[in-house]
């Protein structure tokens, strides 16, 4: 990927890490996902994408929480806090998962 790609998800990594995790989302489990794991699972790999080439186990997790996230926004619509995290999570996840 360029280097343009790469500045992209670290500055967009950085406004992230700056916002607080929704205080809501740790008593929800839309369509029984624990959030705080999916955010922690899919944080840990952006966070390892920064690094450097993820492994295949690494992508998987990706995908698959890539595809939670699109199936449990829905159900986030009422808080806006939460949907607005959960959608720059997945934004991170994807552009992630082109490195």
């Amino acid at each position: 990927m360029s280097d343009a790609h790469d500045g992209r998800l670290a500055h967009l990594w950085q406004d992230f890490l700056a916002l607080p995790f929704p205080q809501s989302c740790y008593r929800r489990s839309p369509a029984g996902e624990d959030l705080v794991l999916l955010d922690s699972h899919l944080a840990g790999c952006v966070s390892a994408a920064l690094a450097g080439a993820l492994d295949e186990r690494r992508r998987a997790a990706l995908r698959s929480g890539i595809a939670t996230v699109h199936r449990i926004l829905p159900e986030l619509a009422d808080d806006p806090g939460a949907a607005d995290y959960f959608s720059r999570l997945r934004e991170l996840a994807v552009l992630a998962g082109e490195l």
